[in-house]
C-alpha cells in the first residue's frame, strides 16, 4: 500500500497489529516514525486534512496519518486495540460521551491541560482536562434544493412523519454511529417529557413504518441529500457545512423542537509513543488558528467565544435553539439504546 499524508492507514495493517502487538508505526519507515504523528477519529480525511495541513505547517518536520472509521466501528477498533494492549493512535477524536466511555472502560486517555484551554467555553471544557474540546456538533434536517423548496421544507422533527416524505428520509444506524445516539437520546428521553403523545419510541415506530432508510454514516446522508436520491437527511451540522463549503445545492432546517448539540473533541491516548507530537496537536485544536478552521475543515461551530462564526444558512448562534445533550447518560445507556431503536423501528 503507497501511504500518502492524510491517507487512512490500512485497516488490515492494524487489525493484525492488533493481534500480533505490533504497532500501526511499524508500516512506517523507521527514519520517519519520530515525527509521526498517528490520528484516529469518525472524521473523513477531506475534513481533517485542511487541520492537518495547518498543523504541519505551524510545525515544520510532523506529518500526520489519520486513520478513519464511523464513530462506533472506531470504538470497536480502539477497545479490540486496547484490550491487546497494543493501542495504535496517539490520539482519537469522537464525541465527548464516547471519549467518557472508553475513558470509564479502559483509561484509555491521559489527561492534558492543552494551552489556551482557558479560551474555550467553560461548559464545554472537560473536567480534569481528560478530553480537549474541538466544536460544536448539532443535529438539524438537511435537505436538497433541487428537490424541496425552502417554503415546503419540513419545519419540525415531527414534520418528517408526514406521508409525503415516505421513503424519502435517511438517518445513521446507532449500531455504526456514535452521534446519532444524541438524537435518539432527544427524541425517545427529551422531548417526550414535553409532548409524550408525539414523542418517545412511538415515534421511531412511525418514522419507520415511513420508510426511513439507516445508513452507517452521516457523510453517506449527506451524499445521498446531494444526489437527491434521498433527499431528507437527519443529519449533524458538520456535514451540511461540509456540503455548503462545497456550493452543493442543499440547504438546511433548525427544527422548532430544538436543535441537539453534542462536543466533539480529541484525547491524548495514554499509550502513545507520541505524547509530545500529540500534546501540539491538542494545542493547536483549541488555538485561535484551530478554531477559526473548524466551520470550513471539520464543520462545526467553534467553542471559543473569541472566534467569529454563523451557521451555513446564515444564522447566528443566538438564533438557533441548542439543547445540550445529555452525554452521560448516552454513554451509560448506548447499548440499551440502540435495541430500543432498532425494535421500534421494527428492523
Amino acid at each position: 500500500m503507497k501511504r500518502t499524508k492524510h491517507n487512512d492507514i490500512s485497516r488490515r495493517a492494524l487489525l493484525i497489529g492488533a493481534g500480533t502487538g505490533l504497532a500501526a508505526a511499524s508500516i512506517v519507515p523507521a527514519s520517519a516514525q519520530a515525527r509521526k504523528l498517528t490520528i484516529y477519529s469518525a472524521y473523513e480525511n477531506s475534513q481533517v486534512a485542511p487541520l492537518a495541513r495547518a498543523f504541519e505547517a505551524k510545525n515544520p518536520g510532523i506529518g500526520v496519518d489519520h486513520f478513519r472509521q464511523p464513530g462506533e466501528e472506531l470504538l470497536a477498533t480502539l477497545e479490540l486495540e486496547l484490550r491487546a494492549r497494543s493501542p495504535k493512535a496517539d490520539v482519537v477524536g469522537l464525541n465527548d460521551a464516547s471519549i467518557a466511555y472508553l475513558q470509564r472502560r479502559h483509561d484509555a486517555f491521559e489527561p492534558y491541560k492543552a494551552a489556551g484551554i482557558e479560551k474555550a467555553r467553560a461548559e464545554m471544557r472537560s473536567p480534569g482536562d481528560v478530553f480537549t474540546p474541538a466544536f460544536v456538533n448539532l443535529y438539524l434536517i438537511h435537505y436538497n434544493t433541487r428537490r424541496i423548496s425552502a417554503a415546503d421544507a419540513p419545519k419540525s422533527w415531527f414534520d418528517l412523519l408526514e406521508p409525503k416524505w415516505r421513503n424519502q428520509i435517511a438517518m445513521a444506524d446507532p449500531n455504526s454511529s456514535q452521534s446519532v445516539q444524541s438524537f435518539v437520546w432527544f427524541i425517545a428521553d427529551h422531548l417526550v417529557k414535553q409532548d409524550p403523545a408525539k414523542y418517545g419510541w412511538e415515534y421511531f415506530k412511525k418514522l419507520g413504518a415511513n420508510g426511513v432508510h439507516l445508513e452507517s454514516s452521516h457523510g453517506t446522508i449527506r451524499d445521498l441529500a446531494v444526489s437527491g436520491e434521498r433527499p431528507l437527511g437527519i443529519n449533524l451540522l458538520a456535514n451540511a457545512q461540509t456540503a455548503a463549503n462545497r456550493g452543493e445545492p442543499t440547504s438546511n432546517v433548525w427544527p422548532i423542537e430544538g436543535a441537539p448539540g453534542e462536543l466533539s473533541a480529541f484525547g491524548l491516548m495514554r499509550a502513545s509513543r507520541q505524547k509530545e507530537l500529540g500534546k501540539l496537536w491538542l494545542d493547536f485544536i483549541i488555538s485561535e488558528e484551530g478554531q477559526a478552521l473548524m466551520p470550513a475543515s471539520l464543520g462545526g461551530a467553534p467553542v471559543r467565544n473569541d472566534v467569529a462564526y454563523k451557521f451555513p444558512d446564515g444564522s447566528a448562534l443566538d438564533q438557533v435553539k441548542i439543547v445540550n445533550v445529555d452525554s452521560g447518560f448516552i454513554s451509560e445507556n448506548k447499548r440499551t439504546q440502540a435495541r430500543k431503536f432498532h425494535e421500534a423501528l421494527g428492523r
